[in-house]
């Protein structure tokens, strides 16, 4: 795909995403909290993938866009809707490997280098590239956990977290509840102008004793538009508030990151540079935290 084929369909994406302002969370509306619920959320995956991928728009975190991007154990309890499980430290657990997910976006890769207008043949040719590289970055999160085997992103961006709100004054605990569950809306949700957003299995959960419940939903990979673009640096977390003890949506935002600027033309480069590449991401996830913060003070 051409650079102007891929910035068009980057920006026709956006378009549809954002025909109304990228939503923010109302500082006035949110006040000053000072009792905090967190849902916890699943280990995050590092993928290398060839997909477009929005960090900008809350809504991506929330849908099951970026559902590949988390680590989920199949033999683990379903998340509990009869209640709030509340825990105040926070829970760890290992990144899981390539093994957990599986993600091939061939087709993905295909309609594009169709859509870029080349010829059938070469088109094919393309195609057939991006599959192989496709099914190769499968081995990505185990490599990447490699790389970095004493990191773990879930448990240091959440320990950051609270430990940053704690500084403020407020009292945070952690719900565990949802720590294996794939991030979707916890209560009923409605923007200021719109339809009754999508939410999960757990919104008739009750409410719970705290000023705000807060949902985080990271994410950080690297990302290729198109067979013949490069992998850059997709970093961001999704936030969505809620009013603890009535339920009501206060709203949400995404937050991204663009301090990693690290690119690479091929897969193959990629993973040769991981030993640079995946502190990059790591830190990059982390300097998010002082603007999560922000957010979920109300700062």
């Amino acid at each position: 795909m051409s650079k102007p084929v891929a910035r068009t369909l980057c920006l026709s994406i956006a378009a549809l995403l954002t025909a109304c302002a990228t939503p923010k969370i109302d500082s006035a509306s949110l006040g000053h909290p000072k009792t905090v619920v967190i849902q916890d959320f699943p280990d995050l995956r590092p993928v290398a993938s060839i997909e477009v991928v929005v960090t900008n728009w809350p809504q991506m975190y929330y849908s099951g866009s970026f559902d590949r991007f988390y680590a989920i154990d199949s033999n683990a309890p379903s998340p509990d809707p009869s209640g709030v499980a509340l825990e105040t430290g926070v829970v760890s657990g290992a990144i899981a490997g390539a093994g957990v997910a599986r993600n091939n976006n061939g087709n993905v890769a295909h309609g594009a280098a169709v859509g870029a207008g080349v010829g059938l043949i070469v088109g094919g040719i393309i195609a057939a590239s991006a599959d192989a590289t496709q099914k190769k970055a499968e081995e990505f999160p185990a490599l990447f956990n490699q790389t970095m085997p004493d990191v773990n992103m879930h448990a240091d961006l959440l320990k950051a977290i609270k430990g940053a709100l704690e500084a403020k004054g407020m009292q945070v605990t952690i719900a565990s509840n949802t720590r294996n569950a794939l991030p979707r809306l916890y209560w009923p949700a409605k923007p200021p102008r719109g339809e009754n957003l999508v939410t999960g299995t757990l919104e008739q959960h009750p409410a719970v004793d705290a000023d705000v419940l807060v949902q985080l939903a990271p994410i950080a990979i690297y990302a290729s538009p198109g067979p013949l673009n490069n992998y850059n640096s997709k970093v961001g977390v999704g936030v969505a508030i809620y009013n603890g003890r009535s339920r009501e949506f206060i709203g949400w935002q995404a937050l991204s990151s663009n301090e990693n600027q690290l690119w690479y033309a091929r897969y193959d480069s990629l993973v040769a540079d991981l030993p640079k590449a995946a502190p990059a991401q790591y830190h990059a996830l982390m300097s998010l935290v002082p603007q999560v913060v922000k957010v979920i003070s109300g700062e």
